[in-house]
């Protein structure tokens, strides 16, 4: 996370984010993922009484392991966090889309799977903590 621009009480920021996982079993199987992303974070905010901050990102994640299973997925995430008298009162909500293109193996069928998840978290001075997460699925073979 990097500050880009900052004007008053508000404050952008370049927010980036890479995840790289190798592992291996005794099935044989051998696989590799990669997500990375990119994004902004907008934040705003007025000493003790409330901060609003706003995440918008984009990203990619590939898998690939040594049975020839290739999964590519893209990601747009959405998450906005407030936080009222430094912290007492907090919620956040986030929504994310995900769409993948699956191919098991070479000859075998393409699905496409489409997916969004909306939570809400509520918290509030360590008496309430409320987290909701839903998610819609949607599967198809396209080839």
């Amino acid at each position: 996370q990097v500050m880009c621009v900052s004007v008053g009480v508000g404050t952008i920021y370049a927010v980036g984010h890479v995840d790289l996982k190798l592992a291996a079993d005794t099935s044989p199987l051998i696989s590799l993922t990669m997500k990375f992303g990119f994004g902004a974070q907008i934040g705003v905010g007025l000493p003790v009484i409330a901060t609003v901050s706003v995440l918008f990102m984009v990203g990619v994640e590939i898998y690939a392991d040594s049975s020839q299973k290739v999964v590519v997925t893209a990601i747009l995430l959405f998450r906005g966090h407030a936080e009222i008298l430094g912290g007492l009162v907090g919620v956040t909500i986030t929504i994310e889309a995900r769409g993948s293109i699956i191919k098991d193996a070479p000859g075998g069928p393409t699905n496409c799977k489409a997916q969004v998840t909306f939570a809400l978290d509520i918290s509030i001075f360590m008496v309430i903590d409320i987290s909701f997460s839903e998610s819609w699925e949607e599967q198809r073979q396209i080839a």
